[in-house]
């Protein structure tokens, strides 16, 4: 990415957390990144399309966080609280993108197309879960509510954590995965 694309991207992202999708006009994007208005049709052809390659840089960058220290070599619990640990610090770590996350997600923005533009970041954490599936580890269920098991539990924490309603120390954080982990599990 050049300097430019990479101010208006986080432009965009700080301004939708603040103001939402609705409230963030491109001149006002175009503003705080520093750049001319005409600069942002260079690198995106329209609102749309910023905050649609928005949220994919997002889930590229968060697909990469999810996946650190992660290895096939790990035992099957180790492998889950590896991706969960993960996934909890991300959302931590990453209050603006949470945010810009969930208002995608529930915006005309989110299609099928976009949905299928992402998943090539996430086959090792399917693969996992494929396996935990098919070697009868975890409990079958549909994909929506695996998803309300771990990414929505691990994004609630960290709001509640954000918000001064919950402290996630490490023994704390050890305590939510396993329970998780137990939840999951057969």
């Amino acid at each position: 990415m050049t300097t430019k694309r990479e101010a208006i991207l986080e432009a965009t992202l700080a301004l939708i957390a603040e103001h939402g999708f609705h409230g963030t006009a491109m001149s006002v994007v175009a503003e705080e990144a520093g750049v001319g208005a005409g600069t942002i049709y260079r690198y995106f052809d329209s609102k749309e399309d910023l905050i649609t390659q928005l949220y994919l840089e997002i889930k590229r960058e968060m697909g990469k966080a999810f996946l650190a220290g992660y290895s096939e070599d790990l035992s099957q619990r180790e492998r889950f609280r590896t991706l969960w640990l993960n996934m909890l610090h991300y959302y931590m770590d990453h209050p603006q993108e949470l945010a810009f996350l969930e208002q995608f997600g529930n915006s005309p923005y989110m299609n099928a197309e976009v949905k299928g533009a992402f998943t090539k970041y996430y086959e090792p954490l399917a693969r996992f879960f494929r396996y935990a599936f098919e070697e009868g580890v975890f409990k079958k269920m549909p994909l929506a509510m695996l998803s309300t098991f771990t990414l929505e539990v691990a994004a609630s924490l960290a709001k509640h954590h954000a918000a001064g309603e919950l402290t996630l120390d490490e023994e704390t954080k050890e305590l939510a995965m396993s329970a998780t982990w137990d939840a999951l599990n057969r």
